[in-house]
């Protein structure tokens, strides 16, 4: 009996130093992104870890140039950022096997200039869509683009900062007739530009989420982030800081009443 307690007590410490000793502090620079479009992915990666019994120590970064951000997590000055995953991607960076946004993210909604929602009022179908003929703005590295071009969408890809294209479709006169965006960031980015507006009818949809991507020196990290996001699911906390940051917006959007087009993107 003397033995059999032995053991017990052996296998508790054992199963106790499984939680506690692999606790550890982890530095992490993060970028802020304009009207703190950061804020959820940030908290989520912070309080994802804390829950998991880590330390995690971040710094924030701010007023990085957009077209910089990939570079600086590729050159270590970032610990990691967050992008729409793709084979690309996945091939250049460590990523983190987690939906971040639980879907949002692939439901595409058109920004367009302002007096020009009605143009696609009568959409029902992805060919009708087609032949309205309309240019989608996409930035340089967007999954998007491979999702439009694989299902015959005229499109613009913007080298650079993709921010450019906001003033491009709102003068009406450089060929470009919407931006796709998020369903979790399009309102906030309408708010900031006056001469564009939300299309009421559409939601283009495909099945990729946003993805944690980390630097060379940050990659140690995957498995440590991939169990916390993973607990993060199961406890509900991830769905809680969706609730709190996200869906306020989207539910505005109506997505549900919206005419959903599935986008194929199998082959990406």
């Amino acid at each position: 009996m003397r033995f059999a307690g032995a053991s017990f007590l052996v296998g508790l410490a054992v199963l106790l130093c499984a939680g506690i000793c692999r606790a550890e502090t982890i530095p992490l620079r993060l970028v802020a992104l304009p009207d703190n479009r950061h804020l959820y992915f940030t908290h989520l990666l912070e309080e994802s870890l804390r829950a998991a019994g880590h330390e995690p120590v971040l710094t924030i970064v701010a007023n990085v140039p957009q077209p910089r951000i990939w570079e600086m997590v590729a050159s270590n000055q970032l610990s990691l950022i967050w992008g729409v995953q793709s084979r690309a991607r996945d091939a250049a960076y460590a990523s983190v096997a987690n939906a971040l946004t639980n879907g949002l993210a692939g439901q595409r909604i058109l920004l367009v200039r302002k007096g020009q929602e009605q143009a696609y009022a009568g959409v029902r179908t992805l060919d009708d869509f087609r032949r309205l003929g309309k240019v989608g703005g996409l930035g340089a590295g967007w999954f998007d683009v491979d999702a439009w071009r694989s299902n015959g969408l005229p499109l613009y890809v913007k080298p650079g900062d993709w921010r450019q294209m906001f003033a491009m479709v709102a003068s009406g006169e450089r060929g470009i007739d919407y931006i796709a965006r998020g369903a979790s960031e399009i309102v906030n980015e309408v708010r900031a530009h006056p001469g564009l507006a939300i299309e009421q009818n559409l939601v283009l949809v495909h099945d990729h989420d946003m993805r944690f991507y980390l630097s060379p020196e940050a990659a140690r990290y995957k498995p440590v982030i991939e169990e916390a996001l993973a607990q993060a699911d199961r406890s509900g906390l991830k769905k809680r800081l969706i609730e709190r940051y996200l869906m306020p917006d989207a539910r505005g959007l109506s997505l549900d009443r919206r005419v959903r087009l599935k986008l194929d993107s199998q082959a990406h």
